[in-house]
């Protein structure tokens, strides 16, 4: 039977227990060692071993004493290193948050986790109803929803909190994003968000109300100075014009407006409402009849129809009113209003003139021919105003735009750059705006077109150098393609069409390509220009053709809708017929029906300029400026400074002749006006000069585009370059004639 297992021992030493009560132990154990050993001797071999075994335990007792004070030590030592690296985190964080408070932003710090970890009193401080929540430990999107709810946020465009706050969380998932939040009291913070590199958020953000308000201010100031020039265009005008914005309110009128029809002053304010003056004039009793009256107001509040309306009115004190109404591009309305009363009393003396004796019918017929002939003049005097007066009106034009070139080759800062880029932005449309209205201009008063045999690719050709450019920087593929036949038709009017459609094309195209170029059918050469645009619709494919109309699409071209106006007018002028196809989501395609002639070599157009951004130094140019206008030829003086030239200056010829003898030097280039005082112009100043100097390289400046002065200027070797000047194409020709020192 196998005896039972005893207990293991129990130790009678334990390596937890205090140093002091081990060595009590042993020593108790010593004691008792020694007593069994002097008792009895017949055991002293086994009390002798027992005594062996416990020197052996205070020897292991006292070395683990040691060890266990070195190890003390070193808890002491990584103890007091602890201590020392928390003081230093803690001066860090200090340091850190003092630092944060000094910079003039607010900032905010999230974790990972998205919990806030610190920020500074200026980001709290932004929204004073939400700056109690600003805590270590908040959530960011707790964050957002509070500043989304908050009674500071000004939302705009019908924008509610929930919107606010969806569109904040999805900015969070950008690497980077910055935006600006309007706050009551025209308060203005730019927020600039980015994730840190272990996955957290920093928020940074910078009050901008004084950049607001001062980029406002410029803006309202550039606004100014077009309101100007609108208003001097309506005041020249014999019609009352009155216009009305897309909310029916008053945007604009001109004197003569007032005049006809004699409405308060206190109406006469921008942002009246135009049924504040139906109920002025409904009351008055200023119209015979309110019939005609109530179409007017019937077509203004119908904004689903609102083809062109014309309708006559006739007033109490006998006058009659041509009314004509339009909508503009921007949705809103415009009233034509013509005193026709002298028109209409003659066709009513004429009647009454029927009635009598055959002779007195063909004296007042007689009359009536000289006054309809009056009023017609009358009529037109306003588009032939605007055809005779190009060059004073492009004057002016002109020198600002030279200004403004000189103002872009001083050093600016961001701020002026930016001001000065929108000022030559606002002038770039005045400019294209007014050539349009000359244009139209210069065909309703009945110029004549001048028909001659020419090559195609004499117009052709320049169109890649002219528009490569401009369809490059949008993406596209502009492909003009070369064409060997003579047409027969007016150079300068044909130019202008395809320029119109060539640039109409690329204005309405987001990619793919726009293809310029020719073909045969029959008796007729088609020009025609495709495009991989939208298309047109087919309920919109004739009114493209009217004044002030365009597509309707949100992202329509800017511009005013007078291209394809002009085309057709000058189409119509020359007698060429003008054909198009359209459809949606593939493109368009227009095309010129020109009588050609046999075909013959293929002529070589002028290739011009290449025009280039080299802005090399014109140091020791010596330019001849001869330009009657003093603002022009400051503005031409100033800008040939910048650029290192040292130009002189004459106002004609004989002042250009007596300043080249007293220097003695000849000019390296004559840049000259082409109309001088007098009925002198600058081109006899370059051939009287070069008679007398030899072949000077010449430039001729003007806003006349015959056809018969481009053949004059290519005749004598004459650079031309037309108003509005483009300084780049001045720079590039100045710098091909840069000799070395």
């Amino acid at each position: 039977m196998p005896m039972p297992e005893s207990p293991p021992p129990v130790p009678i030493l334990h390596p937890n227990e205090p140093q002091q009560r081990q060595l009590d132990k042993l020593q108790r154990i010593v004691e008792v060692l020694m007593r069994r050993v002097e008792a009895s001797g017949e055991d002293s071999f086994n009390s002798y071993a027992h005594f062996q075994t416990a020197v052996a335990l205070e020897a292991q007792v006292k070395a683990r004493t040691r060890d266990l004070e070195e190890a003390v030590t070193l808890l002491n030592q990584s103890r007091a290193r602890l201590a020392e690296a928390k003081a230093e985190a803690e001066t860090a964080r200090a340091d850190l948050s003092n630092a944060l408070e000094a910079v003039r932003e607010g900032f905010a710090l999230f974790a990972p986790d998205d919990r806030l970890i610190m920020s500074n009193r200026r980001f709290a401080r932004m929204l004073p109803d939400v700056v109690g929540h600003i805590t270590p430990g908040l959530l960011l999107e707790d964050y957002i929803r509070l500043v989304s709810q908050s009674s500071e946020l000004v939302l705009s465009g019908g924008a509610i909190p929930e919107d606010w706050r969806r569109d904040r969380l999805h900015r969070l998932r950008q690497f980077h994003s910055d935006f600006v939040v309007e706050l009551k009291g025209d308060r203005w913070i730019q927020v600039s968000q980015q994730r840190t590199p272990d996955g957290g958020t920093a928020i940074l953000q910078t009050e901008v109300t004084d950049m607001v308000q001062l980029e406002r201010q410029q803006r309202d100031k550039l606004l100014d100075d077009q309101a100007r020039l609108i208003r001097a265009t309506l005041d020249h005008i014999n019609q009352g014009i009155c216009i009305f914005d897309a909310d029916d309110r008053l945007a604009a009128w001109n004197d003569q407006f007032f005049a006809l029809m004699s409405p308060p002053m206190e109406l006469m304010r921008t942002g009246t409402g135009f049924h504040r003056f139906v109920d002025h004039f409904t009351t008055a009793h200023i119209f015979r009849s309110l019939d005609e009256p109530q179409t007017v107001v019937d077509w203004v509040a119908d904004r689903r129809n609102r083809e062109p309306l014309c309708v006559e009115i006739q007033r109490n004190d006998g006058s009659i009113l041509d009314v004509f109404t339009d909508r503009t591009p921007d949705g809103g309305v415009v009233i034509c209003l013509t005193d026709v009363t002298k028109e209409r009393a003659i066709t009513a003396a004429l009647h009454e003139v029927n009635e009598t004796l055959e002779q007195r019918v063909k004296a007042r017929t007689a009359e009536m021919q000289q006054a309809r002939d009056a009023a017609e003049r009358a009529n037109t005097s306003k588009s032939r105003f605007l055809a005779a007066a190009s060059h004073d009106l492009l004057q002016p034009l002109n020198a600002a735009k030279l200004f403004l070139s000189t103002l872009e080759e001083t050093e600016m800062n961001e701020m002026q750059t930016d001001v000065t880029a929108r000022v030559k932005s606002a002038f770039d449309s005045v400019e294209t705006i007014l050539g349009a209205l000359l244009e139209i201009s210069k065909l309703d008063a009945g110029t004549s077109a001048t028909v001659s045999v020419f090559p195609l690719n004499r117009l052709l050709a320049p169109l890649r150098e002219e528009f490569q450019a401009f369809a490059a920087r949008k993406g596209l593929r502009f492909h003009v393609v070369d064409c060997g036949l003579d047409v027969e038709s007016d150079a300068s009017y044909l130019r202008r069409i395809i320029q119109n459609l060539a640039s109409n094309a690329i204005a309405y195209t987001e990619s793919g390509k726009v293809l310029v170029g020719a073909r045969r059918r029959g008796s007729e050469l088609l020009i025609e220009v495709h495009d991989t645009g939208p298309g047109i619709p087919t309920d919109q494919q004739e009114r493209v053709f009217h004044e002030f109309q365009r597509i309707e699409r949100q992202d329509a071209a800017p511009g005013m809708g007078l291209g394809l106006t002009i085309v057709r007018r000058a189409c119509d002028l020359l007698g060429h017929r003008l054909t198009m196809e359209s459809r949606e989501g593939v493109g368009t395609r227009f095309a010129v029906h020109v009588p050609f002639r046999t075909p013959g070599p293929v002529s070589r157009a002028p290739q011009g300029i290449r025009v280039t951004t080299v802005a090399t130094s014109l140091d020791g140019m010596i330019p001849l400026v001869i330009e009657n206008e003093a603002e022009v030829r400051l503005g031409m003086m100033t800008l040939l400074d910048s650029w290192g030239a040292s130009p002189i200056e004459a106002t004609n010829l004989a002042e250009a002749d007596e300043l080249v003898q007293e220097l003695g030097i000849l000019p390296d280039v004559i840049l000259a006006d082409y109309h001088l005082d007098e009925g002198e112009s600058g081109l006899q100043a370059i051939r009287s000069l070069r008679r007398v100097n030899g072949p000077i390289p010449a430039v001729l400046i003007t806003a006349n585009r015959s056809e018969r002065l481009i053949a004059r200027a290519e005749q004598e070797d004459v650079l031309l370059l037309y108003k509005p000047l483009q300084p780049v194409r001045l720079r590039t020709y100045l710098n091909t004639l840069q000799r070395p020192a």
